[in-house]
Parts: C-alpha cells; structure tokens; sequence
C-alpha cells in the first residue's frame, strides 16, 4: 500500500477477519475475508466522483442518461478494481461487496468457495 498521507490514490488496512461457513449444505464450504479500510483523500475523492446521479429527469435525453450511467459505472468499477489490487484479492476466486461504514471508512468483504475436506 502507498503511502497514505500523499497525494496517491491509497487505503490504509484497519483490519481483517475471515473464517469458513461449512453451513452450506450440499458440501459445499465457503471462505468469508472480511476487511475494514480507511481511505487517504484522494480515494475517497474518486469514490465520490464515481457516484451516479440516480435521477432521469436532470437529463434531456434517454441517450445522455445512459451515457452518464455508463461513464459513471465504468468510473466506480475502475475504483473497485484500485481498492481490489491494493488488498491483493483475487477476483477469479469469488466475489466482492465494497461498502461505505463510515465516512472514509469502508467494508470489504470477499467470499469464494472452497474444497470441504
């Protein structure tokens, strides 16, 4: 992680927790990474100016509302994939939630499946 104080784009590790949900059923066994971060200045930043207006009517078109959607959740997922890299998660296996907490603070949580021994 960069430095945290500068003017890159950075998260600071609060915590991290996981632990195995066996369950299941169907033999199946998840492991459940559950992260807590605190974003520099510049993070939160790009994630506020990832938001997406969810209101139609502030545009004039159909085409200019999907255009704005569409940059914006190509700008969203592009900060999900900074915040990803940088906790070294491995998106090929399982999936990711990103929630706000708090201000700058921010849950991550991580669950993919693994083999039941």
């Amino acid at each position: 992680m960069r430095k945290f104080e500068g003017n890159d784009f950075a998260i600071q590790l609060m915590s991290k927790g996981s632990f195995v949900d066996n369950g299941t059923g169907n033999d199946n066994s998840f492991l459940i990474e559950a992260f807590t971060i605190r974003l520099n200045h510049v993070a939160l930043n790009a994630w506020i100016l990832s938001e997406t207006f969810s209101c139609r009517e502030c545009y004039d078109t159909d085409k200019e509302w999907e255009d704005h959607k569409s940059e914006y959740k190509a700008k969203r997922e592009f900060w999900n994939k900074q915040i990803i890299k940088a906790l070294e998660i491995d998106l090929e296996a399982g999936s990711v939630s990103i929630t706000q907490s708090l201000s700058e603070v921010f849950t991550v949580v991580h669950i993919r499946k693994t083999v039941r021994k």
